[in-house]
């Protein structure tokens, strides 16, 4: 009895275990792959490849890329032209080489063109004036002055002359002072050969301090101090006495008593010297 109903109990347990297990399957029945499941398969696969590509194929179509004028073609017919179109199975690296040819060349490229062809970049001496003397047109000289007088001062009743008094744009409109002047001088101003004068002006820069006996003496300070050359007829070669040299006298007009010559030295067309005081002393008042 005993032995009955364990093996009712184990055929139970069994039973049980067979139906939970097949329960979960809707086909339990055992079948060889057929062809038509390859094919099923296949199918499957196609339509999940197609999905996949669908955007990529999408992006096959080409797109438009504005590329910026260069400078040449600013205000031209190039600003109507039409874009550039780059297709999208071009590599980044292939795109951009096609838009860069539309780039301008170089920075120097572009200033070149902003700046005038005849435009000129002007030196520190060349600003100095709007006509420098290299480009000016010369004067037609002509007499300006016919008649001129001078007072006599102090002991050695010399004649006091000033720089305005042989100045020879003002004299007899030259400008510059061509290598024959002293020939169409006015009779005064020949006349003052020989004489002595009295002529206040300033010291050229000398390379010397003290014990000088030969400088430049010239009109204004201006031009001693801030680098000008002095015109011809604004500048004075001067010899002292032997006996009575002078210091550099910095920024300060003083007399100078002496012999005025004409004495021009003109060389390779550039004037050396025209006027010459000698036999002169500094009176430093």
């Amino acid at each position: 009895m005993r032995t009955l109903s364990f093996g009712i109990l184990t055929a139970v347990a069994f039973s049980c275990l067979f139906l939970c297990g097949c329960n979960n399957s809707e086909n339990t029945e055992f079948r060889e792959f057929s062809e038509q499941d390859r094919l099923n398969s296949l199918e499957v696969e196609s339509a999940g490849t197609s999905q996949t590509a669908k955007p990529e194929s999408s992006s096959q179509s080409p797109i438009e890329v504005e590329v910026a004028a260069s400078p040449d073609e600013v205000g031209s017919s190039a600003l109507n032209s039409e874009p550039i179109t780059v297709p999208m199975s071009l590599t980044p690296e292939v795109a951009e080489q096609g838009s860069s040819s539309e780039k301008p060349a170089s920075d120097d490229t572009t200033i070149a063109k902003v700046a005038p062809a005849n435009a000129e970049v002007m030196s520190p001496a060349s600003t100095s004036s709007d006509n420098p003397a290299g480009q000016m047109t010369p004067l037609e000289p002509k007499l300006l002055i016919a008649e001129k007088t001078f007072q006599k001062e102090g002991p050695q009743q010399a004649l006091r002359v000033s720089f305005d008094d042989i100045d020879l744009l003002k004299v007899l409109n030259m400008e510059p002072v061509p290598e024959n002047a002293p020939e169409m001088f006015p009779d005064w101003l020949k006349n003052l050969d020989g004489k002595q004068v009295l002529i206040r002006g300033f010291m050229y820069p000398t390379l010397s301090k003290s014990g000088i006996t030969y400088f430049q003496h010239v009109r204004d300070n201006e031009i001693c101090c801030f680098g000008r050359t002095p015109k011809i007829y604004d500048r004075i070669s001067t010899i002292l006495q032997a006996d009575k040299p002078t210091n550099y006298i910095q920024g300060r007009p003083y007399d100078v008593l002496g012999t005025l010559r004409m004495d021009p030295i003109y060389e390779d067309g550039e004037w050396l010297q025209l006027y010459l005081l000698e036999d002169a002393v500094v009176l430093d008042k």
